[in-house]
């Protein structure tokens, strides 16, 4: 499972390198592959729908769709990172030994070593460093976005498109305050459950969220923010469907998660191991000119003396 994801990741973020590195106009590859396609599809949920909203409806249908494909896809990401955060605490007191090892340390070697520790104790116990942040998520997501935007700036028929008065391809504040508020809702639905020592930090990029979407929203267009509107309630689903399973979840966590090594084994393991080299390498010390001492001038001549001596004998 694990193997695929990762290999779903790769091409995905693939082809978004290759959509977005060929032009971001009417002529470049993320138009022609990706806002073609969406243009055609939401004049004819439009023409479906029918009405001077029809292009607002379509876009918001379009996006409901897209976002119940992917909600299974999001709710694993939801619950990947509760269980992240939930094995973060248990580590929490093993991690702060590590802490406390690299600030003690007196060279820059044992620093250094105490560094990797930190990364052996995530790495040893199964503990993911970025807290189950799911890249493939955001890699289907950027084209999508990227081809509405460009689709209701350039597609004819499009351009024009009004939701209730509120022009589709022109920036608009009140659908930007709309975003921030659905966010700012997923963002307290998931500090909930949040230990008081991670709020200090995590809480902080939370915040920080739906204040950069709402100023994407703000300095992009109507479309777009209706597309954000209606992943935003989905978001906020998602973080509802996991607040519900947070009971079960932590108890799972309780359950499962067993401590494989501590701070103490690492921080005990030699340099050697720390690094993930051989022993028997070669240490820099070992490559300097040392002094040559008189017992390792009669080592060297040894041989060489005892080979003259035997042929003065032999004449």
């Amino acid at each position: 499972m694990k193997s695929a994801k990762r290999t779903f990741t790769i091409l995905f973020v693939l082809l978004d390198i290759y959509l977005m590195t060929g032009g971001y106009g009417v002529h470049g590859r993320m138009y022609r592959f990706v806002s073609t396609p969406i243009a055609h599809i939401l004049t004819e949920i439009a023409k479906w729908v029918g009405g001077v909203n029809a292009i607002g409806w379509a876009i918001i249908i379009l996006t409901a769709i897209i976002r119940l494909i992917l909600l299974p896809i999001f709710v694993n990401q939801q619950i990947n990172t509760t269980k992240s955060s939930l094995k973060m605490q248990k580590l929490r007191p093993e991690l702060e030994k590590v802490q406390a090892a690299v600030k003690g340390a007196k060279t820059p070697e044992e620093q250094q070593a105490a560094s990797m520790a930190s990364m052996s104790l995530y790495r040893e116990n199964g503990v993911s460093m970025t807290g189950g942040i799911s890249w493939l998520t955001m890699a289907i997501q950027l084209p999508i976005f990227s081809g509405l935007y460009l689709a209701i700036q350039h597609a004819d028929g499009l351009k024009t498109a009004t939701f209730f008065g509120l022009p589709l391809s022109k920036p608009e504040i009140l659908l930007s305050l709309v975003v921030f508020v659905i966010y700012a809702a997923q963002a307290y639905l998931s500090l909930i459950h949040m230990p008081a020592e991670q709020k200090k930090t995590a809480g902080q990029m939370l915040w920080i969220s739906p204040v950069m979407i709402a100023g994407i929203t703000l300095i992009s267009s109507g479309a777009l923010g209706l597309y954000f509107i209606v992943g935003g309630i989905t978001v906020v689903l998602q973080a509802f469907i996991v607040h519900l399973m947070y009971a079960k979840l932590e108890d799972d966590v309780d359950k499962n998660f067993v401590l494989k090594k501590g701070a103490d084994d690492l921080l005990s393991q030699p340099a050697s191991a720390a690094f993930g080299t051989n022993q028997n390498r070669v240490r820099p010390e070992d490559l300097r000119p040392r002094d040559v001492t008189n017992d390792d001038k009669s080592q060297q001549s040894g041989p060489r003396n005892a080979g003259k001596q035997q042929r003065r004998n032999e004449k």
